[in-house]
Order: structure tokens, then sequence, then C-alpha cells
């Protein structure tokens, strides 16, 4: 195995072994496993807790010569795995079959040592220009608010950066005629709301003794449920959508019609598995997902609360949302109550980075191309571009040597892992990326 190759693997390995589950996250220990092959090598850097145990660490280089800022992107916490459900221990890191297995494998701990590498390679080489920023952060996967939101709020001198390169993009989309691989540029507003709704209370051996509050949120979560908002293609979607159909061997004179507003149904009906991904990126959701209401088995509830998961669009808000909810409830019979508001964000496509990601994939993966996508879900970069205007794109290069529907399930769920093949994959297109990047510049 190539010594650069090892690095990463090892080290994702042993990264694995480190439990970051979050809740709680205990993200130092993960940090200092970093920060010492920072301090092996002589290059500054500076580990930072928002709490304690909340741990980060960041380092940086400066290359005496004009250049943008580059911040390298990554998270050291994961989501729990229950280790009875797996095959291996989850928080192993068992090298075994050409496969590094554990939580985190995936997401997003390969990205925490590939990243590493490859900012090494450029720093020891020097071969960038202006400043490259490495961070590898705590509590991505309960919003960032104590990784990357906080570094954003309170150290802004350690991570500033014009451009940001991070998780949420990256997999190989395989098709007919090549492959395409997708670069998260955009990803869709969190705003969660609950409505409360009100009745009277009575004995429940005499139903209509009262006002049952549970039944009008009954009512409520089917018809949200049941009604879709209309799509709003965004450009960078449609292009996804065109580049997905080209890669498939549909005709260019059908590729237009099957993205409008017409042919969209089409395209979904015949899109299957990708299906929910794809209708996500087209129209704003609302999802409800928890209800709380009644006390006693035997008493009619007065109270009941509905939650929807709701995700927006770039260029809508809260207005929207409490517009939308009065129009498909009849405007009365009800309290909304915002529980979490998240802009959306996006970065612009045709950037120097984004050049620079297409000229990777080209070299790496002939025959393939690349795609801008947005997230349906969130990320890091969300801070960035918000606090300081970052280009911040999501890619870290995957290869389909599993299915890609198999890949998908393994992050977040059972038997999480990634092959030393991909790893080589990864760690190339990304280094390949950043020295095109700085060509480009």
């Amino acid at each position: 195995m190539e010594a650069r190759v090892k690095f990463v693997v090892d080290l994702l390995s042993q990264l694995i072994q480190v439990n970051t589950t979050n809740p709680p996250g205990n993200e130092t220990p993960a940090a200092k496993l970093v920060a010492e092959v920072l301090a092996e090598r002589g290059v500054e850097h500076e580990l930072v807790e928002s709490a304690p145990s909340r741990g980060s660490v960041v380092a940086w280089a400066e290359s005496g010569e004009p250049g943008p800022s580059l911040l390298l992107l990554s998270h050291l916490d994961v989501v729990p795995a229950n280790g009875d459900e797996w095959s291996v221990d989850p928080f192993s890191g068992l090298v075994k079959d050409g496969f590094v297995w554990g939580r985190g494998a995936l997401d997003d701990k390969l990205s925490v040592a590939v990243m590493l590498r490859a900012f090494l390679d450029l720093v020891e080489s020097k071969r960038f220009k202006g400043r490259l920023i490495y961070a590898a952060t705590a509590d991505e996967e309960m919003g960032g608010r104590m990784g990357a939101g906080w570094l954003v709020e309170n150290r802004p001198d350690l991570v500033r950066a014009d451009y940001v390169l991070n998780e949420g993009g990256g997999f190989e989309m395989p098709g007919k005629r090549g492959s395409v691989f997708l670069v998260q540029v955009a990803e869709k507003g969190v705003y969660w709301f609950k409505l409360a709704f009100r009745g009277s209370p009575g004995h429940a051996s005499m139903p209509k003794s009262g006002d049952n509050a549970l039944l009008k949120a009954s009512r409520a979560a089917l018809a949200i449920a049941s009604k879709q908002p209309p799509p709003d293609v965004k450009p960078y979607v449609k292009l996804m959508l065109e580049k997905v159909l080209e890669a498939q061997g549909i005709p260019a004179p059908l590729r237009p019609l099957l993205t409008s507003k017409l042919g969209l149904p089409l395209l979904l009906r015949a899109s299957e598995e990708a299906a929910p991904m794809i209708d996500a990126m087209l129209r704003n959701t609302l999802a409800p997902t928890v209800v709380r209401g009644g006390e006693k088995v035997n008493v009619i509830p007065s109270l009941c609360e509905l939650s929807v998961d709701c995700r927006l669009l770039p260029g809508y808000g809260e207005d929207w949302v409490r517009g939308y909810v009065s129009r498909l409830l009849g405007g009365s019979g009800f309290e909304l109550e915002f529980i979490h508001r998240d802009a959306a964000t996006e970065s612009p496509v045709g950037t120097p980075l984004f050049k620079a990601i297409e000229q990777a994939v080209a070299s790496e993966a002939p025959g393939s191309t690349v795609a801008p996508y947005m997230s349906t879900g969130g990320t890091d970069s969300r801070f960035f571009r918000r606090a300081f205007g970052s280009v911040a794109y999501g890619f870290v290069p995957l290869k389909s040597d599993l299915p890609l529907k198999e890949i998908l399930k393994m992050v977040h769920g059972i038997d999480e892992r990634v092959s030393i093949r991909n790893i080589e994959f990864c760690y190339r297109a990304t280094l390949r990326t950043l020295e095109a990047f700085y060509k480009l510049v």
C-alpha cells in the first residue's frame, strides 16, 4: 500500500476507535489525536474547546505568496451505533476484506483523515498560495453550534476563508454513458415548527362530551402529508438533472422536457431509488414527525401538539411557512411556533474551486462529469457561507464500488465501511482538486 494511503487508512482506523458519539460528543480525544500528528510535523495548530470535552482542532499555513484562503473542513463527531445490529464492533476501526469498518468510516472521519493528509502534502511541498487552513470540528451531527458554528462566532481569526471544501457531496452516480459526481453547492433551510390544537376535556366513555384536540392534530397531519408544495426548480438542480439524464443516455432534445414542471412527474417515476432525494430538491417539504397529546386513556385530550420537519429552498422563509400552513389548514384553530430556524444557503457554480473539481474528476475518473446539487439535509458549510460569504462546496469523492443505495444506507446506518480502494481514490481526487485549484487562482 502506498505510504500516504496507508497513513489515511491507519489514521481513519484510529479515529473510529475514539468513540465520539454525539450526544454527548466527547470529541477532544479525537482532536488530540489529530493535533499530535500536526505537532510531529511542526505545523502550527490550536486545539480549542467550546465546552469541556467538546474539542476542535485547527491548523494553518501561510505561503508568503498572494492568494485566497482555503479551508479544508471535516467533523469528528458521529451518530450513535447499536453494536447488537452490526456484524463488527462499530468502534473497532477494523480493517478486513479490503474495507475499514466502523461508525464514521464514511461520515465523516474519512474526510478528517483524507483532508489532513492532503493538507500536509501541500504544506510540506509548499505547493499552495495564500492561507491554507485545516479544521476537524465537534458537534456537526447535532447542528454544529458547539463546533464549526462556535468557531465562526468566537474564533473567526482561525477559520475565516474565501473557499471551503467540506462534506456533503462527492459521491458517484453511475450511468449508462458514464458517471456523474455530485458537488454540494447549496442546502435547504430548516424551519421546524410546532402546531398547538386546543379543545375541551371530557370523559372518554362519552366521546362527544369533549372537543378532542388529538383529532384536530390528526386531521392537520393528514392534510400536510397529503399535499405537496409546487416545485421550484433551482438552476443548479436543473443542471444536475440534465447531467444525470445525459449520463443515462437520454437524448438531448428530451432533457429540457423532463426537467420542466410538466415532465418532472415522469422523471420521478422513472428515477426509482433516487426519486425521494430528487423530489426533495425540487420543492419545499413538510413532514409531520411528532405528536404529543393526552394524559390519561379515559380523558378526551384538550391540547395536542404536532411537530413538523419543514425544509425550505433558498429564497423562502418564515413568512412562507405561516402563509402555506394557514391556507392549507383554514387559517385558524391552531397556534404555530417555530422551534428551529436556519435559512438555506448556496454558493455559485463556475468558481476556480468548482473548475478544479471538474479537472480532478476528469483526471481520476475518465469519462465522468461533475454536477452541482442541493443537499436536503444540513452541513457546517452554512456557517461559512452566511458569516463570511465563503464559496463552500461539499466534495468528498467516492466511487460507487458498492451500489449507491447501499452506500447511502450505511451513512448513519449499520455496518458503515469504506473500501481501501475508495480511500485511495478519495485521497488522490482530493489532492488533485487542490493542486488544480492553486494553478487556477
